[in-house]
């Protein structure tokens, strides 16, 4: 492991790209004006770097917000469980049947695989940028580094006081749905369980008022979520550029509409999916504060968790033993991202994140509080540092997969 670091990695040029995306431009809803500007102001970073590298521009169309996916699943929860308090035993079965279904639905929704009224959904123009940054000598590995370029809305969910509850509150219509289902099918003329279900049903409607509710929160700057994973990135790239891997592509992937339904992760994986499968994808956001750590364990609902996967942890382990001083370390985490797509496509992906000491939750996750004011230029340049390492890790290692 090279112990001299680039000086493109430090605090100072790093924070030159929060600014920009942050502050110039603002907040980036997917699919704006001003997500589209990210990725011109992307593009433009890249080309002043490598001319020669290979820049790609893939167009995307995307949705504006996640409540899109919650909203009809959870109205329409609470209208099924309604229809089945009725005492004839077909509403009951009808009424079951249709909640249970809902809640393999929204189980899907959690884990960002399509909903089957998404095509009919008004969507805005966005795109993708990758560049790929080949080594001096012929390509033997691949790295493929994520981070979205969009910001999110104001989240009521993401509350510092409120997000350890969202497994409970947006997250719980997949289990309302699951209970109230079965429960309902099985009611019977004696009207088993009314009550309970009658429960169930007034909260899947107040998770539908916190779906709306998520989404009518102005959009945030968004410096740390995704500002700061877009400049460690842009960091690797300027020191890949100086010091180039030795047999190693990597890829860089700067995605639209994350904080969506992350399109543009789908579209890459879709794209990119079959010629890239023996990459290590390694997603970075949400690193520019607090503590930094691999998640191993994502999810939002109680029963739609998602893993990395196991060569991908191994990486992340040999990182961390190879630079005990950047603090990494493996922790599960409320969070719902990129990961769930690549993984459902059984890509070796794994998430890079910062988290709170204290909470344990990411820093400032979809809060106005969101500004360059909350960066740590210490965190920033430590994630800037991980992905060099991860890029070492690899590059360096006798063979691929790592053994752990």
């Amino acid at each position: 492991m090279d112990p001299n670091l680039p000086k493109e990695l430090s605090a100072d040029m790093l924070m030159d790209t929060i600014r920009a995306l942050s502050v110039k431009i603002g907040p980036r809803r997917p699919g704006s004006q001003a997500e589209r500007d990210a990725a011109q102001a992307v593009q433009d970073a890249i080309r002043s770097m490598g001319k020669e590298w290979d820049l790609i521009n893939q167009p995307v169309r995307t949705i504006s917000g996640f409540r899109y996916r919650i909203l009809p699943l959870a109205l329409g929860n609470g209208l099924s469980l309604v229809w089945g308090l009725s005492k004839r035993r077909r509403n009951q079965v009808i009424g079951g049947l249709a909640s249970v279904g809902i809640s393999v639905l929204s189980r899907d929704a959690f884990l960002l695989r399509p909903a089957p009224w998404q095509d009919w959904l008004a969507r805005g123009a966005s795109q993708n940028v990758i560049v790929r940054i080949p080594p001096r000598g012929p390509v033997r590995r691949r790295i493929v580094f994520v981070a979205h370029l969009d910001s999110a809305h104001h989240r009521v969910t993401a509350d510092p006081r409120l997000v350890r509850h969202m497994p409970r509150t947006l997250g719980g219509v997949t289990v309302a749905a699951l209970v109230g289902g079965v429960l309902t099918a099985l009611a019977g003329r004696q009207q088993r369980w009314r009550t309970l279900r009658t429960l169930l049903a007034a909260l899947s409607f107040g998770e539908a008022a916190l779906a709306i509710a998520d989404e009518l929160g102005p959009t945030v700057a968004g410096a740390n979520g995704n500002a700061s994973g877009v400049s460690a990135l842009l960091g690797l790239a300027a020191a890949l550029q100086v010091h180039p891997a030795d047999a190693t592509e990597v890829v860089l992937a700067f995605t639209s509409s994350a904080t969506a339904v992350a399109t543009g992760a789908d579209m890459l994986a879709t794209a990119y999916g079959k010629e890239w499968a023996d990459a290590l994808w390694v997603v970075v956001s949400n690193v520019g504060a607090g503590e930094l750590c691999w998640i191993t364990q994502h999810g939002i609902s109680p029963y739609a968790h998602y893993y990395p996967a196991p060569e991908a942890v191994a990486v992340m382990e040999h990182a961390a033993d190879a630079r005990p001083d950047l603090g990494l370390m493996g922790k599960p985490m409320i969070t719902l991202d990129e990961v769930a797509i690549l993984r459902d496509r059984d890509l070796r992906a794994i998430a890079l994140s910062g988290y709170e000491r204290v909470s344990g939750f990411v820093p400032q996750w979809g809060q106005n509080s969101d500004t360059i004011h909350e960066i740590d230029p210490a965190t920033l340049e430590r994630a800037a540092h991980t992905v060099w390492t991860i890029t070492q890790v690899v590059d360096q290692a006798e063979s691929w997969p790592l053994a752990r």
